[in-house]
């Protein structure tokens, strides 16, 4: 899909409202999760959290980049969205309802106006205990428009191509077409990747005061899915 936020119809749009895994850009719920407790003081930015080790060898991991076990909030939070640790996704979810977190992720998803067909798993986009997360096209592009909404803030972290954490460490960003530079104005949004869902990106830019947001789902590369997201940024762009 390729809208303009001026716009309520999608400039362009094909299997928007097909069912499909959707890997990491679960991260996009419990970011805004995560801001709506900051915001209500549930939960504050220089609060330190402890990483558990995951036992999926498939798992982007900070404590393994880094070897650190403790982190602020802040930093799970940028290492969640830039990197895509799933270790700082998982922290930041038991720390606000360990129990109930992935409950309150689908009913954010009803609240926000998703559709049913979205269902999350975990908090990460790893499969927990079998569970997949599944949504469309359409209801990513939802959940985006009400995360920049809502929490525009989000930008300052999904904008930058790397970011230092505690003791220096340096993390880098997943999103290869904001690392190239490809697309003027660009500032996020998430990438995601596993095998079932393939190379997926959401990704939002600026140029001239308005704003595009693409998503693109099951590319069969990261070149694949660059690509397409700088054919379809200068298209929205174009109209």
């Amino acid at each position: 899909m390729v809208i303009n936020t001026k716009s309520e119809e999608p400039i362009f749009k094909k299997g928007e409202n097909e069912v499909v895994p959707i890997a990491s850009l679960t991260k996009l719920m419990t970011a805004y999760l995560v801001l709506e407790a900051v915001h209500k003081k549930t939960i504050s930015w220089s609060e330190v959290l402890p990483l558990k080790r995951l036992d999926d060898p498939r798992a982007v991991s900070l404590y393994a980049q880094t070897g650190t076990k403790y982190y602020t909030v802040q930093d799970l939070f940028a290492a969640m969205l830039i990197m895509s640790a799933n270790d700082a996704a998982e922290a930041l979810a038991e720390r606000i309802d360990g129990t109930n977190f992935i409950k309150n992720m689908n009913a954010k998803a009803k609240a926000i106006g998703m559709s049913s067909e979205t269902k999350y798993g975990s908090a990460s986009g790893l499969d927990e205990a079998g569970e997949t997360s599944v949504s469309t096209a359409n209801d990513l592009l939802t959940l985006s428009k009400r995360l920049i909404q809502d929490f525009p803030e989000v930008l300052d972290i999904t904008s930058r191509t790397e970011y230092v954490i505690q003791k220096g460490s340096t993390i880098h960003t997943t999103n290869q077409v904001l690392a190239k530079g490809s697309v003027d104005g660009m500032d996020g949004l998430k990438t995601g990747f596993t095998d079932q869902a393939g190379y997926c990106l959401i990704a939002t830019a600026v140029q001239n005061g308005e704003r595009v947001i693409v998503i693109t789902l099951g590319s069969k590369t990261d070149g694949a899915r660059a690509k397409a997201v700088e054919k379809l940024m200068d298209y929205g762009f174009s109209k």
